[in-house]
């Protein structure tokens, strides 16, 4: 028919109309494309502010309205046929309106999407507004696109049109309901994420088809080629938006991928991440539900003393310390830098690194992987946290048998638990090949939750992002969801302590199959002995000398002597009631025999870490425990007595100023001179921090010359030359296999005759004073230290013609120095700012007490 007599036959009547069910199944996928790359985009938004957020937004808002919403509305309309299929009375529609109507449901939504925000905790107020207005966009756009139709007049039947209206709203509720709970239990998984995405496209479509149904057409006009927007040319911009939709998530899809394969990369390796919790315990993850995290270095080089890299390596104890120093160790940042490109290059060139080298190259690409976290998380170093005091065996080891059950992180078979439990905890510090350890911090500040947001982290509950930190970063340990909740614990240490007198419990057990001992300490706060807190805050000397009577005596005896103690006046009578309680409670929670053997030490010990600096004056009880003893109580637990002290001397200011003039000595000679500020006491930490934020933020950029990925992520360091090298780095470089055998003669290293080398010592080490040759049992025993630090603490009982009781020193944490004398000077010592606390005191009045019961 030709058009006039189209027009004659349609005109004023309404137009009969069919559907083409194949272009209308295309207009649904069309929708759940767009509502699966809106979801996704949502899903990867952790803020209301910064650039990244806000272009997830945008994105969101276009792909929801553009693609879901106006795309397959117009794709919808291609599913419509009037008459029989004439060109001339299919529509035609009014360019204004048309992008009028594309841009209109854009701006709802990003309203719809503000509205509901990016909590974790789901607002039911907030998702049903979220839903009306996602409904109301879905609604808007319809009838907005048919009032683009120059050629019809359309006539809406009210009951569809309010069916269609509930349809959009409640489906779009729904939808963004189940979205968002998922979202909020890290329960996202694809598969609900596209069921979300389902229901959202079914709120869509079903609005536009219930709502076309109830659709009549009248004719108006026909349109002859050229009198309104071409329908191919609606159909391209459909077709690029669509495509766009598709690339989004194919890109997501994508950078998801790359994301796991990197995480089981780094999962092989020693990999540096940071645990940030907020003041709900919450922790920081990515919107993948991942700590943030960076490489170290690929492998760890063992030196000649085969020591394994844990928390009693010298190495570890230096980080341990140089966390809680980032404002003295500034300056030697760009130094570091520089050093390990260098080192990069010679080892590319195929030159091996020397012992000192290696050593050094290992601490600085720690510091320089920390300077990278921050950068990442936009903070300041000063703020990066410290080094939890665990390391986390990460990855899969080539000698170890997996189940198929078996699950990382998760439980494993019985045989498995069996065998563990056989070899040791030594075993499960080995059955991953890479390691993790964590940088700890609790954020209270809102600005810095404020820029943690803008930089695409968000906080989530511990146990809903457990399991995913376990399975994708291969964390070997069983209980990872404990040990989150114990660095959370660990992030807020400090703040319990209170200066009243405590009577604590000082246990040391030797190692079994290895040297060195191991401190009974609080689970939860492995900085702290065993303690009891009595309702005192300073002791008189009327005090001291009532607990005089009572020093070198067992604990048993003590409760003895007290139960029978009377007193004449009532404050002497409550303060043995304090002490007599106290030593009670101490009893009852180890529940452990060897407490009645301990004997009370002489004097108050005075432990750091006090408020406001103040030391908590204690009185103590030392023992060796038997080396196969166990802990009766799950709420104490042994640790190496050098990671201790460390924890120790970080609470000690005097410690802190000592280390960061040691490490600024030790690498000034590799990295050239470097400014060192020496901070008056009282204000150390107050005074560098105030320079700095005066110079510029802590946030580093690399050099010319700097590879941060290559140097830190790809490359190993090579095994050390045979060269020989007189400068050390720390206690493990401090001899050669050569020295160990060459050990020191009676006489040969006298009082103040220390060897030049072993002037600047860092972590790990026996540092001894003087030798002194004492009587033991009618013999003459001496005792002679090795001057290299990397051979076993031996203590030799055999009486033969030479009657030497040597100490040699390759402790697994370097640190014991052991001396027996009529005064005698036994210590435990880290290297780097050696200072005696009160677990040098403990530890030499326990071994000295061991040491004459034999």
């Amino acid at each position: 028919m030709s058009p006039s007599e189209l027009l004659g036959k349609y005109a004023g009547h309404i137009v009969p109309q069919r559907f083409n069910v194949g272009i209308v199944v295309l207009s649904y996928i069309v929708s759940l494309i767009g509502a699966g790359s809106t979801l996704e985009l949502i899903n990867r938004r952790t803020g209301s502010k910064g650039l990244f957020n806000n272009v997830l937004l945008g994105g969101a808002a276009v792909t929801m309205g553009g693609v879901a919403i106006w795309s397959m509305h117009f794709v919808g309309n291609k599913a419509v046929y009037f008459g029989n299929g004439e060109p001339e009375i299919q529509v035609g529609f009014s360019p204004l309106f048309t992008v009028i109507s594309f841009f209109v449901p854009i701006l709802v939504l990003l309203v719809a999407f503000l509205a509901i925000g990016t909590n974790n905790v789901v607002s039911w107020l907030r998702v049903s507004l979220g839903g009306f207005l996602c409904g109301s966009a879905v609604c808007g756009m319809h009838y907005l696109g048919n009032a683009s139709i120059q050629n019809y007049t359309c006539t809406y039947k009210l009951s569809y049109v309010i069916s269609s209206a509930i349809i959009a709203v409640i489906a779009s509720t729904i939808a963004l309901s189940v979205f968002f709970v998922f979202r909020s239990i890290w329960a996202n998984v694809w598969w609900k994420r596209l069921l979300s995405a389902l229901l959202l496209a079914g709120a869509v479509s079903g609005m536009h088809w219930c709502a076309a149904f109830g659709t009549e057409y009248t004719l108006v006009a026909i349109e002859v080629g050229a009198g309104g927007m071409s329908r191919d040319a609606t159909v391209i911009v459909v077709i690029c938006l669509s495509l766009g939709a598709c690339l989004t998530i194919a890109g997501l899809a994508i950078f998801t991928a790359r994301k796991r394969n990197q995480s089981a990369r780094r999962a092989q390796k020693i990999t540096l991440g940071a645990a940030f919790f907020d003041k709900e315990g919450r922790i920081l993850v990515d919107t993948d539900g991942l700590i943030p995290s960076t490489v170290v270095t690929d492998s760890f080089i063992q030196t000649n003393d085969k020591q394994p890299f844990t928390i009693s390596h010298p190495y570890f104890l230096w980080m341990f310390q140089a966390t809680r120093s980032w404002p003295g160790l500034y300056t030697l940042i760009d130094g570091m830098k520089r050093r390990v490109s260098l080192k990069h290059r010679r080892v590319v060139q195929e030159v091996s690194p020397t012992k000192d080298e290696q050593g050094l190259l290992f601490r600085g690409q720690f510091c320089l992987a920390a300077v990278r976290l921050a950068e990442r998380l936009r903070q300041e170093l000063t703020n990066i946290g410290v080094l939890w005091d665990e390391i986390l065996a990460t990855g899969v080891a080539a000698d170890l048998d997996l189940h198929p059950g078996d699950q990382l992180g998760g439980p494993m078979s019985a045989k498995f638990r069996q065998r563990l439990h056989e070899k040791g905890a030594a075993l499960r510090q080995q059955v991953g090949k890479g390691s993790l350890m964590f940088l700890v911090r609790r954020i209270h500040s809102e600005r810095d939750l404020e820029r943690l947001a803008m930089a695409g982290y968000r906080f989530a509950e511990v146990e809903h992002v457990s399991g995913i930190i376990a399975s994708r970063m291969q964390i070997k340990n069983m209980g990872v969801e404990a040990k989150l909740r114990q660095m959370a614990h660990y992030s807020n240490q400090g703040m319990e302590k209170a200066a009243r007198l405590r009577i604590g419990f000082f246990a040391i057990r030797a190692r079994v199959n290895t040297s060195g001992f191991d401190v009974l300490v609080k689970r939860t706060t492995r900085s702290a002995l065993p303690s009891i807190s009595l309702p005192i805050s300073n002791l008189d000397s009327w005090q001291r000398d009532i607990l005089k009577r009572f020093e070198g005596l067992t604990m048993l005896a003590v409760s003895e002597a007290l139960e029978a103690t009377k007193m004449s006046t009532g404050r002497e009578t409550e303060f043995i009631h304090h002490i007599k309680s106290g030593i009670k409670k101490l009893r009852d929670s180890l529940r452990d025999i060897i407490t009645d053997d301990a004997i009370l030490a002489a004097g108050v010990v005075q432990v750091p870490g006090g408020p406001a600096g103040m030391a908590t004056p204690s009185l103590t009880f030392r023992t060796v425990a038997p080396i196969h003893s166990v802990v009766n109580n799950t709420d104490y637990e042994y640790i190496p007595l050098s990671l201790f002290k460390a924890h120790q001397l970080v609470q000690m200011e005097e410690g802190q100023q000592s280390f960061i003039h040691n490490v600024h000595r030790e690498f000034q000679s590799i990295i050239g001179p470097q400014p060192v500020e020496e901070p008056r006491p009282g204000s150390a930490d107050k005074s560098i921090l105030s320079k700095l934020t005066k110079k510029k933020r802590m946030s580093h950029r690399p050099s010319e010359d700097w590879d941060e990925e290559q140097v830190l992520e790809g490359r190993s360091v090579r095994r050390p030359s045979s060269t020989v090298s007189t400068q050390s780095t720390s206690t493990a470089d401090l001899c050669h296999s050569k020295e160990r055998s060459d050990r020191l003669q009676p006489g040969s290293m006298r009082r103040n005759d220390t060897p030049k080398h072993l002037s600047a010592p860092s972590f790990g080490g026996i540092m001894v004073s003087r030798e002194i040759a004492v009587n033991v049992e009618k013999q003459k025993h001496q005792v002679v230290v090795s001057e290299c630090a990397l051979e076993p603490a031996v203590i030799t009982n055999e009486v033969s013609a030479s009657p030497d009781i040597e100490l040699q020193a390759k402790d697994q944490d370097k640190i014991f120095g052991i001396q027996v004398a009529s005064t005698p000077m036994i210590g435990v010592h880290t290297g780097n700012g050696n200072h005696d606390t009160y677990v040098d005191v403990l530890f030499r009045d326990a071994v000295e007490g061991q040491w004459w019961k034999r």
